[in-house]
């Protein structure tokens, strides 16, 4: 038997997916439609009416579009510096990946010679699950397992 559409919404026709997300749109806009007297009031009360008066009535939108190239142009000079720059780290680190390396397993001897224990002792203390450290005055740890 298979899968229902509603668990597989890839094996409904191209169609009926189109008019699915038609209908969800015309209802949200009957939606944002039927609450557009409160948003006006929302926006009246938080100062929406400034707006108003100072683009539409004041041409205020010739001046937008005056400087509208400029935002463009900064729009596009901090998209080539994104760009620029993700394509200089893909460069520098292609063949490089630092985050899947694990670092080396240090050595019951090496450990040995930095707690300044013979190595026996370091493998009972690595079998323990929970211990108690204490330092001498000279720095050296006393390791007693608990």
């Amino acid at each position: 038997m298979s899968k229902l559409v509603i668990n597989n919404p890839g094996g409904a026709h191209w169609m009926q997916r189109l008019s699915q997300r038609g209908l969800t749109f015309i209802f949200w806009v009957v939606f944002g439609l039927l609450f557009r007297p409160i948003l006006t009031l929302l926006a009246w009360l938080l100062g929406g009416h400034f707006f108003s008066e100072a683009m539409v009535e004041n041409h205020g939108y010739l001046l937008l579009l005056d400087k509208l190239w400029f935002y463009l142009l900064v729009i596009v000079v901090i998209s080539a510096l994104l760009i620029g720059w993700a394509s200089y780290n893909l460069l520098r680190f292609r063949n490089n990946e630092r985050r899947n390396r694990q670092p080396d397993p240090v050595d019951v001897t090496a450990q040995a010679a930095l707690y300044g224990l013979d190595q026996l002792q370091v493998s009972q203390l690595q079998q323990q699950r929970r211990m108690v450290v204490e330092i001498d005055d000279q720095g050296r740890p006393l390791l007693a397992p608990t």
